[in-house]
């Protein structure tokens, strides 16, 4: 079946792929057929003929793949000797075309030949050896539906086995199509905004719980698979430095940063821990137990209340409301808005985080000099440090209940399934499994008035986000910069540099988009990550003109 983005814009195809297979039963002498084909396609015998033997699952006269996704030289090559090669066939097979490379690869995955763990599967029960499933993304979530039925054809053999006619085939059918939520213009600005990064970039309607665009970097090009992947390729995409297989958006687990100052507002306005006309003074530092807690403003940002303090991301503003609050009433708030569990979305492995609390550490540590909770520890959780980790889709996810008024929704990415005639078979919509939170809507509009003076208000660490101005729009959001080692460190290896967030919504009176960005190893969140989130946001709305759809139709 084909993949198609919330538009009806492709995004996989089939193409025709031309495979040099090999019918035993048909070459009176195996060995001699293979050396001489080693000859015209450059393949040592040795490696052709343990392609022959692979597998005890083989039928009689089934052929077996010898090398895969030729060229049409190759092809031309080997059909002008046929006759030197008794039992070798060119047998054209559909293999997936991913249009756009390694656009949206995280998402989409990628096919391969079934394994023989697979094999034992029952969830496989009906497949064989040498089918192609989906092994990653939506291919292997939806490998059912996507996967058509093949055709079959009867072949008539005598006594011993040697064919001397062909009976009858039963035809194959196709497999069923498949729309997703992705729009292809805001996911190529989320991956082209991440070029040469390490990172993700996850945008979602936060009325809904679509995802648009979901990016991971560095990324791989799905149509590597169609032909033969050595094991030295395969093993660079799954354990090289790179960790191009591995989903930053989903599965990497970073300390938020700043970000999570907008969930610490909400627990303590909430909580009536923090007045909302209260201010507290910022020298640059908080003295704690005997130890200064710095604030990343050196020279301090002085009398500060909960807009300065979001507006400017005063580190002592939160290290004081942490310390009111206390850590189990963080992990509270944290927890309401579906930080330290899984977002639920529909694709295949996820990543929950964690939130600290006295109960996590008393549970996590068998000491009990070390399962005690020590105040000093709820400040640095406070600014998003310390224990604290969270995916991107997570961020995005409960940023997006903030704006949207307190629903907790479901994220996803599949919008319909479809039958090869057009018959909707399925049609999606998680915002039945939406909560709504317990969390006063006045205290959301508070907390959403400043996130957008974090964009526009002059002082402001998010004005790199804001868009351009025949947009005509307001953008809201939140700079994130976490620390990676102990600040000796920084900036000594570029291993050991901060992580940069942005998180941002827009339009700031009646969100349609929320987007997060991630710089691994970035620096500063306002200066790396948000002109990403800008860039995202324009293609979004460029995209919802009248007639425009950018970059589209641009392979």
């Amino acid at each position: 079946g084909l993949i198609f983005d919330r538009y009806g814009d492709p995004l996989v195809g089939n193409r025709p792929a031309f495979n040099v297979e090999f019918i035993t039963e048909d070459a009176p002498h195996p060995e001699q057929v293979l050396a001489e084909l080693s000859k015209i396609v450059g393949v040592e015998p040795h490696i052709l003929r343990a392609r022959t033997v692979g597998s005890k699952k083989r039928r009689r006269f089934e052929p077996k793949i010898l090398l895969k996704d030729v060229s049409r030289d190759v092809v031309a090559k080997v059909a002008a000797q046929r006759y030197n090669l008794p039992g070798v066939v060119i047998n054209v097979e559909p293999t997936r075309e991913y249009l756009y490379g390694d656009t949206a690869a995280h998402v989409l995955g990628y096919i391969r030949e079934i394994t023989n763990k697979q094999l034992e599967n029952p969830d496989f029960a009906g497949y064989r050896y040498g089918d192609l499933v989906g092994q990653y993304g939506v291919e292997a979530k939806l490998e059912r539906l996507l996967q058509g039925q093949r055709g079959v054809q009867y072949v008539i053999v005598d006594a011993k086995g040697n064919r001397i006619g062909e009976s009858s085939f039963q035809r194959e059918q196709p497999g069923n199509n498949v729309t997703l939520t992705l729009d292809l213009a805001v996911q190529k600005a989320a991956d082209d905004a991440l070029k040469d990064k390490k990172g993700a970039i996850v945008a979602m309607d936060p009325n809904t719980g679509e995802i648009l665009a979901l990016s991971s970097a560095p990324r791989f090009d799905p149509n590597m698979f169609a032909s033969e992947l050595s094991a030295s390729a395969w093993n660079d995409l799954v354990g090289g430095p790179e960790r191009r297989m591995s989903d930053r958006a989903l599965q990497g687990t970073f300390p938020p940063g700043s970000i999570f100052k907008i969930f610490m507002s909400i627990a303590a306005i909430s909580e009536g821990v923090v007045g909302l006309s209260e201010h507290f003074n910022c020298p640059g530092y908080l003295n704690f137990g005997g130890r200064n807690f710095k604030c990343h403003k050196k020279e301090g940002h002085g009398s500060v209340d909960h807009y300065d303090a979001l507006v400017q991301s005063c580190d002592v503003f939160y290290y004081s409301v942490g310390n009111r609050l206390g850590v189990d009433r963080i992990h509270q708030y944290a927890s309401l808005f579906g930080f330290g569990e899984k977002s639920g979305i529909d694709l295949l492995e996820e990543s929950q985080g964690l939130i600290p609390s006295t109960a996590w550490k008393k549970k996590a540590f068998k000491k009990p000099e070390m399962q005690k909770w020590y105040p000093g520890e709820t400040l640095s959780v406070a600014i998003g440090q310390g224990a604290v980790t969270t995916t991107p889709i997570q961020i995005v996810r409960g940023v997006s209940a903030v704006v949207n008024g307190g629903k907790l929704l479901t994220p996803f990415v599949v919008k319909r399934v479809e039958s090869h005639d057009g018959r909707v078979l399925e049609q999606f919509d998680q915002s039945q499994h939406s909560k709504k939170l317990d969390v006063s809507d006045k205290i959301l509009e508070i907390v959403k008035k400043d996130m957008v003076g974090v964009v526009n208000d002059p002082r402001g660490t998010g004005k790199k986000s804001k868009v351009r101005e025949d947009l005509n729009i307001t953008v809201g959001g939140k700079t994130g910069t976490a620390q990676v080692v102990s600040l000796e460190l920084t900036g000594k290896h570029h291993a050991f540099n901060d992580h940069a967030w942005f998180v941002g919504y827009a339009p700031a009176e009646k969100p349609e988009v929320v987007v997060v960005a991630l710089v691994e190893n970035g620096g500063h969140g306002g200066a790396t990550s948000a002109p990403l989130v800008k860039s995202v946001f324009e293609a979004f709305f460029d995209s919802r003109r009248p007639g425009v759809r950018p970059g589209v139709n641009q392979k």
